[in-house]
């Protein structure tokens, strides 16, 4: 199974952005969802006791955009037998995350639409009781759960336009994180959509797009880089 879903991972940004408008915005083709969710698959399975994911920004549909069903609320849209047409545009992070991690795993997965909790709590029914789903802000939610407590946090909030707003809730996510030291010893941050096209295609300067306030900031206070590609993943300096 992990295997099928790197590869839907590895080629489902392709069919909106071709390795071509890549290269064209930002001078090279990044590596794709299946390497960064593989690296952070294996750190969470390679850690010994209970493991802690903080998802911010929940799966929220049942269809990639290429099918009938994109953001709907209608369940007669998830077949969970159809993983092809799962939207791996978008990552389907908690479902890849609840299906191949162990159950010494829990996974919180927030986000402030309740119709978005409710779709992935029909993606992720076989895999529940692994999984607290919350309907808040990130804010809120960061500055609530116990320092030194997460594992893997992944930030997939807000939208790729307009950039700017999504930027600066970036920023104040990241500021939460570091002053509440909210990441484990070997904790990792996973930002999904750093290199998306979509920005630069809009006038945008930066390549960080989304996360062109947060990442200076965090490599600012005691993370470093550990992978740079259309996602990015930090750890805290040792």
């Amino acid at each position: 199974m992990q295997d099928l879903y790197l590869n839907y991972l590895k080629n489902g940004i392709l069919y909106y952005t071709p390795e071509s408008i890549f290269i064209k915005v930002f001078d090279r083709f990044p590596l794709q969802r299946d390497i960064t969710f593989k690296y952070c698959l294996d750190h969470i399975n390679n850690l010994t006791g209970n493991t802690v994911i903080l998802e911010l920004g929940t799966s929220r549909s049942f269809t990639d955009g290429r099918f009938p069903g994109c953001n709907s609320d209608d369940i007669a849209y998830w077949e969970p037998n159809r993983p092809e047409k799962w939207d791996w545009s978008a990552g389907c992070f908690t479902k890849f995350f609840s299906e191949l991690t162990d159950e010494n795993t829990s996974i919180t997965t927030v986000d402030i639409v309740t119709n978005h909790i409710e779709r992935c709590k029909t993606m992720t029914n076989e895999c529940k009781n692994k999984i607290v789903y919350v309907i808040n802000s990130s804010e809120n939610v960061l500055n609530s759960i116990p320092p030194n407590s997460v594992d893997l946090l992944y930030l997939d909030t807000g939208d790729m336009t307009p950039i700017e707003p999504t930027a600066e809730l970036h920023l104040r996510e990241a500021k939460i994180i570091v002053e509440r030291n909210v990441l484990s010893e070997n904790g990792l941050i996973l930002i999904d959509d750093v290199r998306n096209c979509t920005p630069k295609l809009n006038g945008e300067i930066s390549d960080y797009g989304k996360a062109k306030y947060s990442i200076p900031y965090f490599v600012e206070n005691g993370y470093e880089i550990v992978m740079d590609e259309y996602q990015v993943i930090l750890q805290k300096n040792k």
